[in-house]
This record gives structure tokens, C-alpha cells and sequence, in this order.
């Protein structure tokens, strides 16, 4: 686990080195003052703690109706393999419980993506590593009202590859999610090679079956750049009231530098439609890094790139539907070697999000934007890295609370593991 953990690091660093050697631009329309406060709400130590390593996982924390949080660790547990945590506030402090920890004998392995979880309060997740040969499977937690948790295996298809993003849920208890890699062969120059990954269906049993298992179905094969389709769809998926889906490829599409997507379903299955090509005009972002998209009432969608836009430190925009069609919108262009690459959340008409460099020590931020005068000004609500313990490099985004509070994990922390934290405003 050492081993891989290790390549996991130096592949994710070599990416962030090569991709922004020649960025190095000042903020613009920035405010930088710090404006809010830190709460460390848990300080990882690894295992048989959690570990969040530095791999990207591009989650976010998920709350239920009586204030618990919820997440995963990429490593740590008993076996380091990765487990499910929830936070709960017991006698004004926040007491972590290991739910599920990954990697025992027939279990998977590291878990990606955020967490979602039903009416019936069972969770459901992604796997990176299914098993040691690295094929990835959809995982369902069920409490048993005592304090104890099963975990059942829903996919142990030899198909689901690399499964990065979290789930989406509908009313009908379906799971719609995607993998980077899987599907038939996509068209690649100078010829195919590659695998570009699948958007998929987990239908469960009927009500009342013995012996049945959840139904997976492939809705959608990536076809790459040459037929104009995304590839590498690595983001949570997010679901509207019509039962469409949305969701980005980091690659592929007219200019490959990325994708959004819409999957209609229809009496004849599902139709895809590519809502933006990036990369489409000077400025545009580029390279939607596991990056989610998130949604307002209005219908509107919303979300990071990694790189591009007008100073070259990546972007968040808007996506908006007109007549049919969907209409980007670059609201804010980011400077320097700061990797925006996070969903952003919408909350009282602003959007929170962090970056994974940026900030007073260069170890990324929490930041609010807000519309003023017709232009999205940026606010950096706190820079992490500040102080010994702090947490470091943030690749999950935040969820607000209902006074506003946003909550998160980064890396770092006393013990290198990462933590659990608190913006105040």
C-alpha cells in the first residue's frame, strides 16, 4: 500500500508541475483579506485513523437532517485501504466514528467521490479499487438503528473501471455514476487506444425479490475527441427534477480540453448532449480536473476548470439553458499556480469553493464570490497553512450549514493525515 501510495503522489505532482510551469499571473478582482475564522472540528493521524492523502477525491461532505457529517478517506483504516467517517456533535465537541474501514479480505478499496445518502438513511459510494487488480465497484453502507453498519458490494462486475465520481440518486431509488476508464474502445489519434470511460445505471432489486442483485447497465459509452464526445468523465454526477443528468470529461470534446454533458433519458434509452465544448474562445477555462458541477433553482449549472481562462489560473463559470441551448459564461478567472478544482456550492446567491495552492502561505484557500455590479469579485475567506496543525493543499470542496458555516477536509494537519474544518463568518 506504501508503494502505491507514493505513486499516487509523485503522479499527481508531476501533473500540477507540468501543467503550471508557465502560469504566474497577479489575482484580479480579488479581495485577499481574510474575513472569517478556522475550526479544526478533527485531526486525522492515519491508521487506523483515516488518511486523506493528496490523491485527488474532489468530494464533498455530506450533512444529514440532524447535523452529522459524513465522508471518506482515501487511506487509512485497520487494512489502509480507506474508510467511511461521520462527525457528530456531542457535548459541543465533534466526535468521529469509523463507520466502514476498506481492504479486508473479498472488501474494496480506496474510496473516491462524495458520499449520498437516502431517505432510509443508507450511504452509497465509490470505489477506486475494487480489489488489488484495481477494478473499481459501487458500495452500499446500511445502519442498523444500534450503531452498526453492513457493507454490501452492489457491482462486482469486471467492467466498472476506475469509478471516481460520486453518486447521483433518483426518486425510484436508481444510482447513476460514471468511470474514467471502461467502455469500448474511443477514437483517439492517431488511432484508438484507449478507453474513455462510461456513464452507468445501478437499478436494485424489485420490492419483495429474494435473491436478486442491483441491475447495472451501461446509458452512456465516451467516444473521445474525434466524434466530438467527451473523455474521462471523473466528476459527481448531479440529477435535475426532470430526471436529467449533468456532469464533465477533464478531456475530449471539439477541443480537448473537456466537457459538460447532459444524458436525457427517453423511451429509446438515453441522449447525450454536449452542453459546452472548453477551450471554445480566448479566456474560455479549460479542463474540468475532477471537477462536479453543482446547480441553483433557476437550473443554472456551475463549476470549476483547472486551467485557462483570461490570467491562465483556471476558472469558475456558469452554464445557463436559452431556448435549448446552453449559453457559458466565465464568471471569474483565476491567477498563479492555484488549481482550482473543486465543486463550488451555491448558497445565498454566492458560490463558495476552494483552491488547492493560492492564499497567504500558498497552501490553499477558501473563497466566496459575489455578484456586484454585474462582475463576480473573489473574497478569500481564509488561506490554509497559516499555523503548526493547520490543514494544507484542499482538493474537496465545502457545504454550508444553515447559519453559513462551511465545512470540509483537506491534507495536512498535525499528523501529515489531514482534517475536518470549519470556516466561520
Amino acid at each position: 500500500m506504501a508503494k502505491y501510495l507514493s505513486y499516487k503522489r509523485r503522479a499527481i505532482a508531476s501533473i500540477a508541475i507540468s501543467w503550471g510551469a508557465a502560469i504566474g499571473l497577479s489575482a484580479l478582482l480579488a479581495v485577499p483579506a481574510l474575513a472569517a475564522t478556522e475550526t479544526i472540528l478533527h485531526t486525522f493521524t492515519g491508521e487506523p485513523d483515516g488518511y486523506s492523502g493528496y490523491y485527488p477525491q474532489t468530494f464533498n461532505l455530506i450533512e444529514d437532517p440532524a447535523g452529522n457529517l459524513y465522508g471518506v478517506t482515501p487511506y487509512g483504516g485497520f487494512y489502509d485501504w480507506g474508510m467511511v467517517f461521520e462527525l457528530s456533535l456531542q457535548d459541543g465537541a465533534w466526535v468521529e466514528t469509523m463507520l466502514h474501514s476498506f481492504g479486508a479480505p473479498g472488501d474494496g478499496g480506496v474510496p473516491e467521490g462524495s458520499l449520498i445518502m437516502d431517505k432510509a438513511g443508507n450511504l452509497y459510494g465509490v470505489l477506486e479499487g475494487y480489489k488489488l487488480g484495481g477494478v473499481g465497484a459501487v458500495y452500499e453502507l446500511s445502519p442498523d438503528g444500534k450503531g452498526n453498519w453492513t457493507e454490501t458490494i452492489l457491482t462486482p462486475q469486471r467492467d466498472v473501471h476506475e469509478p471516481f465520481g460520486g453518486l447521483a440518486l433518483d426518486a425510484d431509488g436508481n444510482l447513476y455514476g460514471v468511470t474514467q476508464l471502461g467502455g469500448s474502445l474511443c477514437q483517439t489519434k492517431p488511432k484508438p487506444k484507449l478507453r474513455c470511460g462510461v456513464v452507468f445505471e445501478l437499478s436494485p432489486p424489485a420490492k419483495g425479490a429474494k435473491k436478486e442483485k442491483w441491475k447495472y447497465t451501461v446509458i452512456h459509452d465516451f467516444l473521445g475527441q474525434n466524434y466530438g464526445d467527451g473523455q474521462w468523465p471523473n466528476g459527481n454526477l448531479i440529477l435535475d427534477g426532470a430526471g436529467n443528468l449533468y456532469g464533465t470529461t477533464q478531456y475530449g470534446g471539439a477541443y480537448n480540453k473537456g466537457t459538460a454533458f447532459e444524458l436525457s433519458p427517453g423511451p429509446d434509452g438515453w441522449t447525450e448532449a454536449i452542453l459546452h465544448d472548453f477551450g471554445s474562445f480566448a479566456g474560455d477555462g479549460l479542463i474540468p480536473f475532477f471537477a462536479s458541477l453543482t446547480s441553483d433553482i433557476g437550473g443554472n449549472l456551475y463549476g470549476t476548470t483547472w486551467q485557462g481562462g483570461s490570467s491562465g489560473g483556471g476558472t469558475v463559470f456558469e452554464l445557463s439553458p436559452n431556448g435549448g441551448s446552453w449559453t457559458e459564461t466565465v464568471l471569474y478567472s483565476f491567477s498563479g499556480n492555484i488549481y482550482p478544482m473543486a465543486p463550488v456550492t451555491f448558497y445565498n446567491s454566492k458560490l463558495y469553493g476552494t483552491t488547492f495552492y493560492g492564499g497567504t502561505a500558498n497552501r490553499g484557500t477558501v473563497f466566496e464570490l459575489s455578484l456586484s455590479g454585474g462582475v463576480w469579485i473573489e473574497k478569500i475567506l481564509y488561506s490554509f497553512g497559516g499555523a503548526p496543525g493547520d490543514g494544507e493543499e484542499p482538493n474537496s470542496g465545502v457545504i454550508p450549514d444553515s447559519q453559513g458555516n462551511l465545512f470540509g477536509v483537506t491534507g495536512g494537519g498535525a499528523d501529515y493525515a489531514g482534517i475536518v474544518y470549519k470556516i466561520s463568518q
